[in-house]
Order: C-alpha cells, then structure tokens, then sequence
C-alpha cells in the first residue's frame, strides 16, 4: 500500500484534498509555476553539493499542496513522462 496516495486511487494526498486527479495535476502545475518565479528567494540557502538543497527546492515549491513536501519518500514513487516516453527515467536509473 502505497502511504502518499488516496486509497482506491492514484491520487497523492494533498492538502487541499483534492481527489481528481486531473484537477490536482492543474493545482500542482498552477503552484509550481508559482513557485518558480519566486524561487529566488530561497537561492541563498541553496547549495548543490548538499542533498538537503534538493530537499529546500521540494519543499519550497510543493509545501502548500503536500504535508511531505521536501522530506525523502519511504516508497518509490513516479509520474510517468510523456515528452520523452519515460526515456529520462531511464537514463536516470542507468546513472545511478
């Protein structure tokens, strides 16, 4: 059982708890775009070398819509990629 989404559904759980997926996936896009063009705002904690930078940058743009937000998951999850048919995820799990 997967902890991060809805039971019966492949839907995260969200603080707005939005269950329609489509509509969570407008939401998310809506406050990551957000977040982006704030994302200057929290450079000067960011450093590449440090995981934890990565964990900042979660958590700065995805705080508002999940509790989780910049913490490590305990179960592998994924979105499936339709630009490149999922080819970056596999060439992610070659590098690592």
């Amino acid at each position: 059982m997967d902890p991060y989404i809805y039971p019966n559904t492949n839907v995260l759980i969200n603080k707005l708890n939005i269950r329609d997926e489509q509509q969570l996936i407008d939401v998310e896009a809506q406050l990551l775009i957000a977040g982006i063009i704030d994302i200057s705002s929290i450079t000067q904690d960011i450093d590449f070398q440090k995981y934890k930078s990565l964990q900042t940058i979660h958590h700065f743009l995805f705080h508002e819509l999940y509790s989780w937000a910049g913490e490590f998951r305990t179960v592998n999850i994924y979105k499936s990629e339709h630009v490149l048919n999922g080819l970056v995820i596999k060439i992610t799990l070659y590098l690592i």
